[in-house]
């Protein structure tokens, strides 16, 4: 058997495990766990008030060009930032629509790759992995800070405690990173060398963070106002809290673009809170199907980008200097 069709099987496979994952967590939440009313889903659904969904939808549309600006201080060549957009949208598209198949981040690395030219795959994947290790960060931080700021309002919930632990696991991750000397392994050393070479860019770092704080923000202000759409009345410090956790969670690659594992995380995080905010585990599943189809309508951009970009050329451009 040729190592592209081993190649094909395990991708193949990949997506046959995810899609199960998806399945049985959603057949499960929907069918057997008997916490989520079905017609309650389709009623607050049907109550969309797209007025209020319009401006949530550009909010999710203007955290994508924030990353996109955050991805771009990583990467060592000259390159337009529409070019980066388009790439960004095509790498949303691939991981919203091929999950398991190709993977978003690989595409966006390969089309930089053929832009960067010869010689620059390492650095590519090293800028992907550096705007996605950044936007961890700024994610767990800002969870920590919100579970402080309102630990009154989930006080006695597991909540208190899963916040620590993500924080704690990314601590240990960047200390396991940064601490060993991963460039030693032969084939790890063309992609090692980079982006140990970003420990160098204090600034470029810092303005990362910022960045993706501002991604963070911006995405849980999206969900906010997504809650507003279908008649939730929720303090915002909820979703300062909940959303990170939720996307920590759905960021674990065994599901289909965190589709069943985005549902059941909003489902049970409110029911814990449900003496206070009243939020049924249907209402909590309702937002995240409105936030998926949201997910969904902006990584159709990336469909379109794809099409109209075609495949990748090759191009020399000029390094970065200075």
């Amino acid at each position: 058997m040729t190592s592209q069709r081993v190649l094909k099987l395990k991708k193949i496979l990949s997506f046959t495990l995810k899609f199960l994952v998806s399945g049985s967590l959603l057949l499960y939440l929907f069918y057997f766990s008997g916490i989520v009313d079905v017609q309650e889903v389709i009623k607050t659904l049907s109550h969309t008030r797209v007025s209020i969904y319009i401006p949530a939808f550009f909010v999710y549309l203007g955290a994508a060009f924030v990353s996109t600006k955050r991805w771009s201080l990583f990467i060592p060549a000259r390159l337009k930032y529409s070019r980066l957009v388009s790439l960004f949208f095509i790498g949303s598209f691939f991981n919203t629509f091929l999950p398991g198949l190709v993977g978003g981040d690989a595409v966006k690395a390969y089309y930089l790759y053929k832009d960067m030219g010869k010689g620059r795959g390492g650095g590519s994947l090293a800028s992907v992995f550096m705007d996605r290790y950044l936007g961890f960060i700024a994610m767990s931080t800002i969870a920590l800070i919100a579970l402080i700021a309102g630990y009154p309002y989930v006080k006695g919930t597991e909540i208190t405690w899963f916040v620590p632990v993500l924080c704690a696991v990314v601590v240990v991750a960047s200390l396991v990173l940064w601490g060993l000397n991963w460039g030693r392994i032969k084939f790890l050393k063309d992609f090692y060398t980079p982006l140990m070479g970003f420990k160098g860019e204090k600034k470029n770092i810092c303005k990362g963070l910022l960045l993706g704080a501002a991604v963070q923000i911006l995405g849980i202000t999206c969900i906010y106002i997504l809650s507003l759409a279908i008649g939730l009345k929720v303090p915002v410090i909820y979703f300062f809290i909940f959303v990170p956790i939720i996307n920590a969670l759905a960021a674990i690659p065994v599901s289909i673009a965190g589709l069943g594992i985005r549902e059941t995380g909003f489902a049970a995080l409110f029911k814990m809170v449900f003496d206070q905010v009243g939020v049924t585990s249907g209402q909590a599943v309702s937002l995240s199907i409105l936030l998926f189809l949201t997910i969904f309508l902006i990584s159709l951009i990336g469909g379109i980008e794809y099409l109209r970009l075609g495949k990748p050329p090759v191009q020399e451009t000029q390094t970065k200097t200075g």
